[in-house]
């Protein structure tokens, strides 16, 4: 009884960790720490976030303009890069310099350097011209903005008419948030909902600005 004991204390304390920490991320939403860059690419990770796969029903194509906004350490940057061809170009946005710093040495090892734009910004001013974006990304970063509101707004700015916008939200992310959430304030800001694909616990979901 001492070992069940043991175990069943064990996992009430992970399961109010857990618990804890997502109702303080709700609170206060924030990006992911770069201290734990290196979750983003555990190998766990991996299998249900291959960058491939993960951005496929966006729809790039060659000669796109693309906006990777919550870049992170580049995982999905480069990939963007290669879908968009050697006329096309990947807007990778960061709030932290750190992250996008290692984005910039994984695109540059990749061999990708002259298709991505690199920028230290935060996500309601962003350095880009009006109807200057194709396809807007954000990979496990719509969770981690404040103000949907704001973020929305501008990247209607940054959206060219008919331009695209891809969500997509994990539930190992402790700023997870469901579905129907998310699809509820983008359509609020006037998107198109466009479909989704993937399930509860890894979802992305496709609008268009009208």
């Amino acid at each position: 009884m001492g070992l069940l004991n043991a175990l069943a204390f064990g996992v009430g304390l992970l399961t109010g960790t857990q618990i804890g920490l997502r109702a303080a991320w709700r609170r206060t939403p924030r990006p992911h720490p770069r201290l734990l860059a290196q979750i983003l690419e555990h190998p766990l990770r991996l299998k249900y976030r291959q960058p491939a796969q993960t951005v496929g029903p966006f729809g790039l194509a060659e000669g796109m303009s693309v906006l990777d906004l919550g870049c992170g350490t580049g995982l999905f940057t480069a990939e963007i890069a290669r879908q968009v061809g050697a006329t096309g170009v990947v807007h990778a946005v960061d709030l932290q310099s750190e992250l996008l710093e290692q984005a910039r040495e994984r695109v540059q090892a990749a061999g990708l350097t002259t298709r991505v734009r690199f920028h230290h910004s935060g996500a309601y001013r962003l350095p880009l011209a009006d109807a200057s974006v194709d396809v807007a990304v954000l990979i496990a970063t719509f969770s981690e903005i404040p103000n949907g509101l704001l973020l929305l707004e501008e990247l209607r700015r940054v959206l060219k008419p008919g331009g695209r916008m891809g969500i997509s939200e994990e539930m190992p992310h402790p700023g997870y948030l469901p579905a129907p959430l998310i699809r509820r304030q983008v359509e609020e800001a006037g998107f198109r909902y466009g479909g989704q694909q993937g399930n509860g616990f890894c979802y992305s979901l496709l609008y268009f600005k009208e």
